[in-house]
């Protein structure tokens, strides 16, 4: 959900006499692992109650979801949900796994459902039906490599893919990414960044 305090709702052109109250509701449970506390489920749920809707709004917006549930110091399961109280769907739903079986290597893959959905603006008109994975492999201490790929099974196209090379100066890290974007009809755009 967008942000309701500020400094971070800092939309400066479009501040007008908002009234909402953002209900919200976290749960943790937490177990020992290794001598140290690790959450096993972590869940936020919340949702804004706007007491003068603007035109256009509901009274209530969009009820969010975050949970991880961590069975496994080396497993993660994510569920990231935006569903439509008032018409009674799902419109993001992104849903994640990740093996971290040592502190050497990763592995994610995932899956993002968007609606079609014109009301949430001109990028989202179509929807998504997008596959992510992610690889990370840290070589030794000093370097590290991440590879990262988005397939939108809508049209069958892969969409971006990061290639980045991660080398470790003890105080910061530095990294060095191509980036390859198919832009459908506008063409591939490629980009080089170093961070």
């Amino acid at each position: 959900p967008i942000p309701i305090l500020y400094p971070e709702y800092n939309s400066s052109d479009s501040i007008d006499t908002q009234n909402v109250i953002r209900w919200g509701l976290r749960n943790k449970v937490q177990t020992k692992r290794n001598g140290q506390v690790d959450n096993l489920v972590n869940w936020a749920l919340l949702a804004d109650w706007r007491l003068r809707p603007e035109d256009g709004q509901t009274t209530f917006s969009d009820a969010y979801s975050v949970l991880d549930f961590k069975p496994w110091s080396w497993l993660t399961l994510t569920s990231e949900t935006r569903y439509d109280i008032a018409h009674g769907y799902f419109r993001i739903a992104d849903h994640y796994i990740t093996l971290t079986p040592n502190d050497t290597w990763s592995f994610s893959l995932g899956h993002r459902y968007m609606r079609s959905d014109a009301s949430l603006g001109t990028d989202y008109e179509q929807g998504n039906n997008l596959f992510m994975g992610r690889v990370y492999c840290r070589f030794n201490e000093n370097w590290g490599m991440r590879i990262s790929e988005h397939f939108e099974a809508r049209d069958g196209v892969l969409e971006e893919q990061y290639y980045t090379l991660y080398r470790d100066f003890r105080s910061w890290t530095s990294a060095l990414t191509l980036r390859v974007r198919d832009n459908r009809s506008n063409g591939d755009d490629y980009t080089v960044a170093v961070t």
